[in-house]
């Protein structure tokens, strides 16, 4: 059986990887200052307390940071790529899930991780940012790149290891797995949010993996 334990763990390691790299190659002259950097993530956490994605500004975040816009845009390619760093940057956002006893057990605390991010008040961040990103090619590559693509990465992986071990039906195609399990979860959020509660956390997970279960 493949090895479960990594769940998220590793995944979100690479994305902070990528993100590590990308930022390299973004910034020029002076080397990051690690203090300038967390207090921008921390000023952006604390606007989106009371501040929309689409009323927030570099200005308002580089004014609660006490540091030049300059700063921000050297690291930074835009507003919503500073904002997806500060939610990856919450403690909450990087805890690895536990061993999974089976692949079928994986993908069901997956979904129940993936529907109580989105139940919490960074849902609702989350679903102004996807909206907002609908906009921009580059806004929704980041999107992406630093949220969606960790989460489905780490779905597919056990989908792929539960086809190998007989709990998943074989013939089913992995991505188009993916969307059956995970387009509910963001359909309710974005159309039927009253109904985005705590009887479909509780429910959705194990009714949902068992539409691809052998």
């Amino acid at each position: 059986m493949a090895e479960l334990a990594y769940q998220e763990g590793l995944i979100i390691q690479d994305n902070d990887a990528r993100m590590a790299t990308e930022n390299a190659g973004a910034r020029k002259g002076r080397p990051r200052s690690e203090k300038s950097r967390k207090a921008i993530l921390n000023a952006t956490n604390k606007l989106l307390l009371h501040t929309s994605v689409q009323d927030l500004s570099i200005e308002a975040i580089a004014k609660k940071a006490k540091v030049g816009k300059t700063t921000i845009y050297r690291w930074w390619p835009n507003k919503t790529a500073v904002v997806m760093d500060a939610l990856v940057s919450q403690p909450g956002m990087q805890t690895p899930l536990p061993t999974a006893k089976n692949n079928t057990d994986a993908v069901t605390m997956q979904l129940d991780k993936l529907i109580r991010l989105l139940h919490s008040k960074n849902g609702e961040t989350i679903a102004q940012l996807f909206s907002e990103a609908q906009a921009s090619v580059e806004s929704q590559k980041i999107f992406e790149n630093n949220f969606l693509g960790p989460l489905l990465d780490a779905i597919a992986f056990s989908i792929e290891a539960g086809k190998t071990d007989g709990e998943f039906r074989a013939d089913i195609d992995t991505q188009m797995a993916v969307d059956i399990l995970c387009g509910p979860i963001f359909f309710r959020l974005m159309a039927h949010p009253s109904d985005f509660n705590e009887m479909f956390q509780a429910n959705y997970p194990r009714e949902a993996v068992n539409l691809i279960s052998a």
